[in-house]
């Protein structure tokens, strides 16, 4: 339902107005309960924009939907974790990135239908790993924004924006929670494939770069969870490591769609 989603975005693009000239100004006085709910409200509108072609079978799946997936888990991210971090500041860069993503997404092609056997189990997989694509997603961005944010600790004449972004501690601790709940998507996204692969081909794991790069994927993300519980790793390792982790996911999707789009269409 593609006008759920444009009406979403009509209301990010007057909810980013609003936080630009509030949050990078102190000219207008911010509305936070009003802001709040019209952000709920633009999220439960793009969350039934997405439920058709990724929840109701045939499951579709392509880069609009990847995009506009990452786009509303961002925005889920920020109001859950907005309960317990401060995060005011935020918004700015987050609806400028939700923006971009879900206009990006209405204008791509959409997604191809899944032609696996779609069963409880492939569809869970399917789930699973989107979301863990989602989270991983943000906890990338999450990073990005805390290299500016360290950035501003080291220079008084950083740019606005940075300058008003929230505390760096709130930002790390957002980002493990992204961390911790995509790494927990991504071991069940693992675990339904390879259920799946024994039911489907006969064995449990197709050793194909996707899998290949998950499961290093999965040992960097497990590896800084561990690391942070044993050794108190955070700032720039955190960073690095969750760049690291996303950029091995990312080349395994980019190749499978490089795949499924190009080579195989041509053949």
């Amino acid at each position: 339902m593609p006008w759920l989603a444009l009406i979403a975005l009509l209301i990010y693009v007057l909810l980013g107005w609003q936080f630009c000239r509030t949050r990078l100004s102190a000219a207008a006085p911010a509305h936070p309960r009003l802001e709040s709910g019209l952000l709920l409200v633009a999220l439960a509108l793009h969350g039934l924009a997405l439920w058709p072609p990724l929840a109701i079978p045939p499951l579709h799946f392509g880069a609009g939907e990847a995009l506009s997936m990452t786009a509303w888990l961002a925005l889920l991210v920020f109001l859950v974790g907005q309960l317990s971090f401060r995060l005011d500041g935020l918004q700015p860069p987050l609806l400028a990135l939700v923006i971009a993503l879900l206009g990006i997404s209405l204008l791509v092609p959409p997604g191809h239908a899944l032609t696996y056997p779609q069963n409880a189990v492939s569809r869970l997989h399917f789930l699973a790993a989107m979301l863990a694509y989602g989270l991983f997603a943000n906890a990338a961005g999450l990073a990005m924004l805390m290299h500016l944010a360290d950035r501003r600790l080291h220079h008084a004449d950083a740019h606005l924006l940075v300058q008003k972004l929230p505390p760096l501690i709130s930002l790390e601790r957002l980002l493990f929670a992204c961390v911790a709940l995509g790494f927990a998507w991504l071991s069940l996204a693992l675990g339904t494939g390879a259920l799946f692969s024994e039911e489907v081909f006969g064995k449990a794991l197709q050793f194909n770069h996707k899998i290949v790069l998950s499961i290093a994927a999965w040992l960097v993300f497990g590896g800084l969870l561990l690391g942070r519980k044993l050794r108190g790793w955070r700032g720039r390792t955190a960073i690095r490591a969750t760049l690291l982790g996303f950029a091995l996911l990312l080349l395994g999707y980019i190749g499978s769609r490089f795949v499924l789009e190009i080579l195989l269409h041509r053949m």
